[in-house]
């Protein structure tokens, strides 16, 4: 379940079978943690009244999938009091999980860019009103937004990834460049803010340049905020399970993105990092093909989950402990 186009470590054992294909984001483990939980609760099932769903979520990378669970019509999503989600950490061990009291990963926009001018000549450039110089200055002056107007005490990034022009010759000016980028906060309020900005200062630069500029925006998920009272049960039910010692609060949100923001709008609940770095072995990044999993990770997750479902059904820990 989405697995991503990279291109796996030959030396890693087992690898993927596809060549190009890689779960590079550990989305083989959330699925492996899930069917474990499944089977374990299965165990307690006469210990506990009410019900639990079980949510094998397609699409996280785009960061759609969530919301396919929320439109659907095969259960009725009103009976769910919590929620509960984890996503593999190599910034942590097999064994480790880390919580985080609100914030925990930023909301997420994609932008795009269009930078209309008049081309020509490379060597008559006065004649033109060259797209390439202008988009350049707006990349120059969009990094002045998180360094000179976001709170150092706040997080946010602005990023443009990729510029391309309907040009492709070393002495033609082109009439269009297109940029394509993408704008993260923790906070609503510096989001919005961030959006409102990115599309002045787009326009603002062209002007001056007597060019134009078109702004699009791509809405994705919000930030995701855990429920402090989830957090303070789920520390306290996995400490019982894996050890307070493997229970890290982390100190601060990532930027990264999450789609099960969609999802915790809705509904009280918390959000887990499963750490998932080996002892003794070199520190791998996820969505590249060296990235892997500590097996740790998968009992870790199973036990933190379990703990999560037992506690909200008020099953008494003796029975599991």
């Amino acid at each position: 379940m989405d697995a991503l186009p990279v291109t796996e470590d030959p030396d890693h054992d087992p690898r993927s079978r596809n060549e190009g294909v890689m779960h590079a984001c550990g989305h083989d483990t959330h699925t492996a943690i899930l069917l474990g939980t499944l089977q374990l609760m299965k165990t307690y099932q006469e210990n506990f009244a009410g019900s639990i769903f079980f949510y094998f979520q397609p699409a996280e990378e785009t960061l759609g999938g969530a919301k396919l669970l929320l439109e659907t019509n095969q259960i009725d999503l009103n009976e769910i009091g919590g929620v509960a989600a984890c996503h593999v950490m190599p910034d942590l061990y097999g064994g480790e999980i880390g919580l985080k009291y609100g914030a925990i990963q930023a909301g997420v926009d994609q932008f795009t860019i269009t930078v209309e001018g008049k081309g020509g000549h490379g060597a008559h450039p006065y004649t033109t009103v060259d797209p390439v110089a202008t988009a350049v200055q707006i990349v120059g002056q969009l990094q002045y937004l998180v360094s000179r107007e976001v709170s150092a005490l706040d997080s946010a990034v602005v990023s443009v990834c990729s510029i391309h022009s309907d040009g492709d010759a070393f002495n033609v000016i082109p009439d269009r460049v297109s940029m394509k980028g993408t704008l993260r906060a923790l906070k609503k309020e510096t989001r919005d803010h961030l959006r409102k900005r990115l599309s002045q200062i787009a326009e603002g630069v062209a002007q001056t340049n007597r060019a134009s500029a078109r702004v699009e925006l791509t809405e994705g998920p919000p930030p995701l905020e855990n429920d402090d009272d989830w957090v303070e049960r789920t520390r306290l039910s996995a400490g019982r399970l894996i050890g307070t010692e493997n229970v890290i609060l982390l100190e601060s949100g990532t930027m990264g993105a999450e789609d099960f923001a969609y999802i915790r709008e809705r509904y009280p609940g918390v959000f887990v990092r499963i750490g998932c770095r080996s002892e003794g072995k070199e520190f791998t990044l996820i969505h590249s093909g060296r990235f892997r999993v500590d097996r740790k990770a998968l009992s870790t997750g199973m036990l933190t989950l379990c703990g999560i479902a037992l506690d909200y059904l008020g099953v008494d820990e003796q029975i599991y402990l």
